[in-house]
């Protein structure tokens, strides 16, 4: 069933009974504007397969100040809006137990004052394209945090991206203020940018515990990346800056080809 809301006085009241008693297959278009309050967000667990649609071509015209939570097996498709949570101790966003959730045209985004994920995912999985996942005004809270999950992103602006036993596919994206992979991850890529210059972060990028980074055309935006590797694989083609000015520390039980050779550590 399509439900569409927007035009009605009661819409806040409207779209949270349309989310609670969703039906399997439902779509709720939402017209331009803004649903709920920064002061009183909307915060709700996701039991159906449902779609969230904004009526427009551009993110913030429509915007939502929610937490979701996915549950168990729930197929959740947002598109053309911006999800904005504004109070503390919940993520804006979280799946798990085989939990999947399609975003196309979004942000999502998390202003509060603690340091919770703007989105956490258990055993569950993502796909994002041309969207943001941010972190405020924060440079420690991380944007996207996944845990035996998995990851598809094609042109996706992220606000630290962290990865625990996890598999992630990046195309033509971007992270902001650090990258890491930890215990068994992979990530995959053609075409990654890594913008740590406003944070104090030690590395730009780290790869941890066994984990695997394979791609090419990695792209730094600081003058001296720092990249560490440790107990990990790392086969990377294509770098700006050149290979020859970032720095590398390794330790010998890594595996290292930079533009097809072992580089030195410092």
């Amino acid at each position: 069933m399509k439900i569409t809301i927007g035009n009605q006085n009661n819409t806040d009241e409207l779209l949270s009974s349309a989310i609670v008693n969703a039906r399997d297959g439902d779509i709720i278009e939402l017209m331009p504007g803004e649903y709920f309050s920064k002061n009183n967000p909307f915060i709700c667990t996701v039991r159906r397969n449902i779609t969230i649609v904004g009526k427009s071509n551009t993110k913030g015209a429509v915007k939502l100040y929610c937490s979701f939570t996915i549950g168990a097996d729930c197929l959740v498709i947002f598109k053309n809006l911006t999800i904005n949570y504004t109070a503390d101790s919940d993520n804006t966003l979280s799946a798990y137990d085989g939990a999947k959730v399609y975003g196309n045209n979004i942000t999502i985004d998390r202003n509060t004052s603690d340091d919770w994920d703007t989105i956490y995912g258990q055993n569950a999985s993502f796909s994002f394209k041309d969207s943001n996942i941010l972190t405020g005004a924060k440079t420690k809270a991380i944007g996207l945090s996944l845990e035996n999950s998995q990851l598809f992103a094609d042109s996706t602006f992220f606000q630290l991206l962290f990865q625990k036993n996890s598999t992630v596919f990046l195309r033509n994206s971007f992270v902001a203020h650090k990258l890491e992979l930890r215990r068994h991850s992979q990530l995959f890529f053609k075409n990654l940018t890594v913008d740590s210059t406003k944070t104090l972060n030690k590395n730009d990028l780290a790869v941890k515990s066994s984990s695997e980074m394979i791609g090419q055309d990695l792209i730094f935006i600081r003058n001296s990346p720092q990249i560490r590797i440790l107990k990990s694989s790392f086969a990377v083609d294509n770098f700006e800056p050149e290979s020859q000015r970032i720095h590398f520390k390794f330790d010998e039980a890594s595996r290292i080809l930079v533009d097809g050779r072992r580089p030195p550590t410092d």
